[in-house]
């Protein structure tokens, strides 16, 4: 068996971080990337007015480079607000992502639909 030994770029963890004396962030080869899968409580929905501040705050995690709350929410009172601010600058490619996590929760709309109608 060969082993080989390729040189990725690393990053060291920030200071304060508990695990910054024993790990360390390596950039994956594009062909090696993974998909992460959430588990849990399924993402919120962006159409529905009672779980606006949650689907902010859920989409600012996972798109806005953040090492502190404050990061994410800055000066903003609301996850809203913040969430707001963000796509105004937020690239493309993450804006791309976001809407098609919401064409997910439409298609399952679809589906529900279609099979309640059959039902009738």
């Amino acid at each position: 068996m060969k082993i080989r030994t390729h040189s990725h770029p690393s990053f060291n963890l920030h200071d304060t971080h508990i695990k910054s004396q024993t790990h360390h962030l390596v950039i994956r080869h594009p062909d090696r990337r993974c998909v992460p899968v959430p588990i849990g409580p399924s993402l919120p929905r962006r159409d529905r007015s009672e779980v606006r501040e949650r689907y902010c705050r859920v989409m600012l995690i996972l798109f806005k480079p953040w090492t502190t709350v404050w990061n994410l929410h800055g000066i903003f009172n609301m996850w809203a607000d913040a969430f707001e601010e963000f796509v105004k600058t937020c690239p493309p490619k993450k804006l791309w992502i976001m809407k098609n996590m919401q064409i997910l929760h439409e298609c399952k709309d679809s589906r529900d639909d279609h099979f309640a109608n059959r039902r009738q």
